[in-house]
């Protein structure tokens, strides 16, 4: 048993530096996605000032932005401006690669060669690869859920109260980092009650709940659960109604939940996503191989025979638990492509076992070899799409994952900005004024080397656009006659950059700035024919 569990976490360790290989590059490749910009202003505003104050309407637990500071700390950064998007990303990418790693304590759950093929799942499913190199609370998210049902399942194994704690511990960081944790924590009872009336109805007997209801254990639990949230979000106790707030933000997210706009979708946009997404001609991207995988590992746990009777428990819950939460997430009409990540880590670890009871049901030697390559060659197929999405079509509108996405249009924009300051008299503390009635984020990112009590946005034209005047302006297209009519002073319209799918933003440059710009250019990197005088 000793040599099994040996050759198992070399497997493991394995898997694990591949999927590390497969998130650490190029980090900073993409353009930053809105959120992504939304959630590192605010960890960079913990950065500068060491204070953070949780909102209940906006921007999720406090969770993300702490575990960021030890990546702004060792990096040569001093302040926000200084920041790179690897500081950031490299976060959930570690989380990302520890997903695999808290596979070793689930090794007796799942069984190893199981646990090794979820694995293996985990490290190449284009979507958590994706999300993995992605700043949002996602991921984090996901492992702290998958945390929480390790430690449960071990300390019903061993009656241990660390394992309690641990739980709890974990419990503390999911609803410190998302207000949907309670779905998942939902999706847990409903996976326990369901397992335990099939397994009395299938098997004679239901869980031995009575044997882990030790209250020392749970006392321990729950108060470590308690006192990690209180502290998160109290600021370490520098906001003591933050605690209060996290539990009101549920009044807020609800109602999100349930509104009518550009995130509603039908019930099925995650299951087709996954399982068939065909955006264009010639573009097909699928992980139904989890899909399909994770549904045979969960038929296989209830059945009786086939698999050991050590696995089953584990397996049927993981199996309720994941359908309760697929169906959560599918009945509420908000949907993102990253929150999908919850139960789809469910659907992998179901997988895994999904795939051992494919090979064990073919009937010879050679049929489970020939079955084995066929499930390989799959895995390979998944790892090339994994690639495709993150390092080729990365940028792409045809990405699913990619939602919605930042035009390189924009890192351009921002560019062109500083090449600007960079001859302006007041550098970066130029004054630059942004007009949009649409989301603009993420400009604050890509401006944050600028001083930000110079820079204005407006979601509506001032009444006077010229006052005070403004050496840059970035302006959106719907507003730019608007903006004309009623600009004083003479500026030059340098071009029209995409923000995002259908945002399109144009560049105003004041008049003397930019001849200033234009002389400090050669005649080709001044992009001298594409200006056009606006009087």
């Amino acid at each position: 048993m000793k040599r099994h569990a040996a050759v198992f976490g070399i497997c493991l360790l394995a898997v694990a530096v591949g999927a590390l290989a497969l998130r650490l590059p190029r980090l900073a490749l993409r353009p930053m996605h809105a959120d992504e910009a939304n959630q590192a202003v605010k960890t960079g505003e913990l950065f500068d000032d060491g204070t953070y104050r949780y909102d209940p309407g906006e921007h999720h637990g406090p969770s993300l932005y702490y575990l960021t500071l030890p990546s702004l700390w060792l990096g040569q950064a001093r302040t926000f401006a200084e920041t790179d998007e690897f500081q950031y990303r490299i976060v959930p990418a570690i989380f990302g690669v520890a997903l695999v790693l808290l596979l070793w304590p689930l090794r007796k759950g799942l069984g190893m060669p199981a646990a090794v093929c979820a694995g293996v799942l985990t490290a190449l499913s284009p979507a958590m690869v994706f999300y993995s190199r992605y700043y949002v609370q996602e991921m984090l998210l996901v492992f702290f859920t998958a945390g929480a049902i390790v430690s449960a399942w071990r300390y019903t194994q061993t009656k241990s109260a660390a394992w309690a704690v641990a739980a709890g511990v974990s419990i503390g960081l999911m609803h410190a980092t998302k207000e949907t944790w309670v779905l998942a924590g939902a999706a847990m009872v409903a996976g326990l009650v369901l397992t335990h009336l099939w397994a009395r109805l299938r098997d004679g007997r239901g869980l031995a709940f009575r044997e882990c209801l030790r209250w020392r254990p749970l006392v321990l639990g729950i108060a470590a659960a308690i006192i990690v949230a209180c502290l998160l979000f109290s600021s370490f106790g520098a906001n003591w109604r933050g605690p209060l707030d996290s539990l009101l933000s549920y009044t807020s997210y609800a109602g999100k939940a349930g509104e009518n706009g550009i995130h509603t979708h039908a019930w099925y946009f995650y299951l087709a996503m996954l399982i068939c997404d065909h955006p264009a001609r010639g573009f097909t991207w699928t992980e139904g191989l989890i899909v399909g995988l994770a549904i045979v590992g969960f038929v296989a746990a209830l059945r009786k025979n086939d698999i050991p009777d050590a696995h089953r428990p584990l397996v049927r819950f993981l199996g309720f638990y994941t359908l309760a939460l697929t169906a959560a997430y599918a009945m509420i009409p908000y949907k993102t492509p990253w929150c999908m990540l919850s139960f789809l880590h469910g659907m992998i670890l179901l997988a895994g076992v999904g795939a051992v009871a494919l090979v064990r049901w073919m009937p010879c030697r050679w049929s489970r070899g020939a079955m084995c390559l066929v499930l390989a060659a799959l895995a390979v197929h998944l790892g090339w799409e994994s690639y495709q999405l993150n390092f080729r079509y990365y940028a792409d509108q045809r990405n699913p994952y990619n939602y919605p996405p930042t035009s390189t249009d924009g890192v351009e924009m921002a560019r062109l900005v500083e090449r600007v300051a960079a001859v302006a008299p007041d550098g970066r503390e130029m004054i630059i004024k942004v007009i949009t009635p649409e989301n603009y984020w993420p400009l604050p990112w890509y401006l944050r080397k600028f001083d930000p009590d110079h820079i204005g946005w407006y979601h509506e034209m001032p009444a006077n656009p010229d006052d005070p005047p403004a050496s840059v302006m970035i302006v959106a297209k719907e507003v730019q006659e608007e903006l004309d009519a009623r600009l004083r002073g003479p500026y030059f319209r340098t071009g029209m950059f995409g923000l995002r799918p259908s945002v399109l933003m144009v560049v105003y440059v004041q008049d003397g700035l930019w001849q200033k710009f234009v002389a400090s250019q050669e005649p080709k990197a001044a992009g001298g024919k594409q200006a056009e005088r606006q009087p």
